[in-house]
């Protein structure tokens, strides 16, 4: 990067931002930090996405200031780093960043705060970036931001220089020409055989190093080993990946003798690697996605984006003309995806909200989606972190542990419960690739193998003693099983599990899954297509400890039952019967078919309903009303402990009992019998209001001269005749024109017809 672009920037950036676009190779991660150094006289955090590109990065700058890492250029990665009280530019990664805000909002002593390829959208950069914008435009106006990148698209162009309202100052790149070949036909098989065969062909025919860009460290060992075999032992193979030490990463920098580099994408950007001119792309790159069987967000094998491809061109051009070997067909390649939109938000929530804010009214590039909101709050509300929207003191407690609020969680049990070093190896366990996949779920025993050799398992190891060393304790000789059940309890509540058949479990949440684990109880970590892939048998009592309480009241078969119930969400630990008091919901679950009444009882409602229709000020004893509020009913109903004790309660009575003093007006306005000539009889009352219906033989309804009437006389009844049979003859509400005109005619026909009975001519 020439002087004057340099100064340039310098002097932009005083103006409060910048965003600046420089091609790999210009210098802005190695050269324009230290001139930000001689401009400024307060500190410089300059944050990188990768703890590689981190480290390699202060010890570019620290090589070029001619000192020893740790003096004026320092580093802090997650759980390791190298700085002083001298330091002055600090290379962290993003993790980092969010950590200090939450400590320290407002970047007391910071003068400025570099983020370097903000272009691969990482989450921890975006919210980052929204973090500190919003302490610039309230808490540190002073403070300057510098965003930097080797590619943009014109519209994150434009979007960024927006969301910063500053300018964009671009560095063109002296490149040479690019070949670019691609395969003709998917790859077959195994993709590192073709890498190596690629690497080696090139090596042997070129000129220059090769860089070969391969997904993870997996991939780079088993490429390496091929290239390393008997019969090509002289190839200088070298691997860059973030399990070199610093020494093995800073060598690799240097101008040297021809060399084949096999590396991740971290060599994309922030690294220019010397003499490269061919480039090997395999097109894949492990990329951090949320993974809801664990909770957790982990590496996932993917295609790379046109970006990516398009920086792993532009490294076989730096310093002469240069071929690219794409190991996929020429055709379109996916846009760059923010990783916010498909990333486990929990710990960005949790952040946002110990600085006072909400994840969505933050000013980010892209916005939150909303179920990705809503999945951080509920697991949060589980851990305990948040309670009716805010964050709780163990929330806050969570964030100062460099991880996932889950193992976060596990951390904050492990320090109540003096359990620090079995803490460490279960971190490393769950945060690390498997080791043992042939011991199948059994979490202990992986614990065990670790304990008892920890020279045999690398990358656990090493991930253990970052954390032993964080919390300074010893390494652990043996697990304690029911330690370890607690602890992960603590991080996964929503995966304790209970046997419930051979082979299958149900989980907390209620869900089943299959589980080959000798054990009635479990936590499950790891759960994935309805399997449990990682497990730790628990002791009942472990769950007992987390259990709750609950009441429950229901009705089973026809009967009242109460249980008290030990619950670990859907999982029933402990239950034992009790009397339970009928309440109103229970009895209007009771009562989902309707009222059980009895023929009397209905008789009376019909009764009251008529009356209700007729003159409008009586009480609504229809069924809709009567169930609308049944606490008329809780009194009579509380001796009640089947549906059949509810049949039998004495509803008729009951309903006298709501009419009160009324009961002697209904029995005036509506009674249930007429007194007749020949004898008492039943009136039948129907609730819609119609008039009431008296049935009777002809025989019967003789010396009956007028129509009866009900209601003081303002309701006449409708009077059924029968015919000696039973069969209805008239239906009449008039029984003065019915004598006079049509009994006369009915005489005739019915006398000829029941000769026996008598048929008076006037009745």
């Amino acid at each position: 990067m020439p002087p004057e672009v340099l100064e340039e920037a310098v002097a932009r950036l005083r103006q409060g931002r910048l965003l600046l676009i420089a091609p790999p190779g210009s210098g802005k991660s190695t050269l324009l930090p230290l001139a930000l150094l001689r401009a400024f006289s307060g500190k410089i955090l300059l944050y990188e996405p990768r703890r590689l590109a981190a480290r390699m990065v202060a010890t570019r700058l620290a090589e070029n200031l001619g000192e020893e890492l740790g003096r004026t250029v320092g580093y802090q990665v997650r759980l390791e780093g190298k700085r002083s009280e001298k330091t002055r530019l600090l290379v962290e990664t993003e993790g980092l960043l969010l950590r200090r805000l939450s400590e320290d909002p407002a970047l007391t002593g910071v003068e400025v705060v570099v983020l370097d390829e903000v272009h691969e959208r990482h989450l921890e950069t975006d919210l980052a970036l929204a973090l500190l914008l919003k302490a610039q435009r309230t808490l540190r106006p002073d403070l300057k931001l510098l965003l930097m990148s080797a590619t943009l698209s014109e519209g994150e162009k434009a979007r960024f220089s927006a969301l910063l309202e500053a300018p964009v100052l671009e560095v063109a790149g002296a490149a040479h020409p690019v070949r670019i070949h691609h395969l003709a036909r998917p790859p077959q098989g195994p993709l590192e055989p073709l890498a190596a065969r690629y690497a080696r062909e090139a090596f042997l025919k070129g000129e220059g190093n090769v860089l070969v860009f391969l997904p993870g460290k997996a991939e780079i060992e088993r490429t390496r080993a091929l290239l390393s075999s008997e019969s090509n032992q002289d190839l200088p193979v070298y691997p860059l990946h973030g399990g070199l030490s610093l020494a093995e990463q800073a060598a690799l920098m240097r101008p040297g003798p021809r060399r084949i580099y096999l590396a991740t994408n971290v060599a994309e950007t922030s690294l220019t690697l010397p003499e490269v001119r061919v480039v090997v792309d395999t097109g894949l790159e492990k990329r951090p996605r949320f993974d809801a069987r664990t909770g957790l967000t982990r590496l996932v094998l993917a295609r790379i984006s046109w970006e990516s491809a398009q920086q792993r061109a532009g490294r076989a051009g730096r310093t002469g003309p240069g071929e690219v070997f794409r190991l996929y067909p020429e055709g379109p390649l996916p846009p760059r995806r923010p990783e916010i939109l498909e990333a486990d938000l929990s710990q960005a929530l949790l952040l946002a909200l110990a600085l006072g804010e909400r994840l969505e009214d933050l000013p980010l590039p892209d916005p939150p989606p909303k179920g990705g909101v809503e999945a951080a709050w509920r697991l949060l509300s589980l851990l305990g972190a948040v309670e009716e929207g805010r964050l709780t003191p163990l929330g806050l407690r969570l964030l100062r542990h460099p991880t996932h609020p889950r193992l976060a969680r596990l951390v904050l049990e492990a320090e109540g419960r003096n359990a620090l070093s079995l803490a460490a190896d279960l971190l490393a366990l769950l945060e690390e690739k498997d080791l043992l996949p042939e011991l199948g779920p059994d979490l202990l025993g992986r614990l065990e193998a670790l304990a008892q050799d920890r020279s045999r398992f690398g990358p656990w190891e090493r991930a253990s003693a970052l954390w032993r060393r964080r919390f300074r304790v010893p390494p652990l000789p043996a697990p304690e099983p029911q330690e370890a059940a607690r602890l992960l309890l603590a991080a996964y509540p929503d995966r304790a599990a209970r046997r419930v058949g051979p082979g299958v479990f149900q989980l907390a949440t209620g869900s089943r899954i299959r589980l080959e684990l000798e054990a009635e109880h479990a936590v499950v970590p790891f759960v994935e297509g309805g399997y449990g892939h990682l497990a730790l048998p628990v002791p009942r009592e472990a769950l007992l400890e987390r259990a709750e309480l609950e009441e429950w009241v229901g009705w089973e078969k026809g009967r009242l039952l109460g249980v008290l119930r030990q619950k670990l969400g859907a999982l029933v630990l402990e239950e034992a019967p009790f009397d339970a008091p009928l309440t109103e919901p229970l009895l209007r679950e009771a009562l989902k078919k309707g009222l059980p009444l009895s023929e009397e009882a209905r008789a009376l409602q019909a009764r009251v309903l008529s009356l209700r229709a007729w003159n409008g000020d009586w009480p609504d004893l229809s069924e809709e009303a009567l169930l609308e509020d049944l606490s008329w009913l809780l009194p009579y109903a509380q001796g009640v402990r089947s549906l059949e004790d509810l049949e039998a309660l004495p509803w008729t009575e009951i309903l006298k009992g709501l009419l009160g003093p009324r009961w002697p007006e209904l029995e005036a306005l509506a009674p249930t019998h007429l007194p007749l000539p020949s004898g008492r009889k039943r009136l039948l009352y129907s609730p819609d209001g119609a008039p009431p219906v008296l049935r009777l033989r002809i025989q019967e309804a003789f010396g009956l001269k007028k129509t009866p009437t009900v209601n003081g006389g303002r309701v006449r009844v409708q009077v059924h005749l029968l015919s000696p049979a039973g069969r209805p003859v008239q239906v009449t509400q008039d029984l003065e024109g019915f004598w006079e005109r049509t009994y006369p005619i009915l005489r005739k026909e019915l006398k000829g017809r029941y000769p026996k009975h008598a048929w008076p001519e006037k009745p």
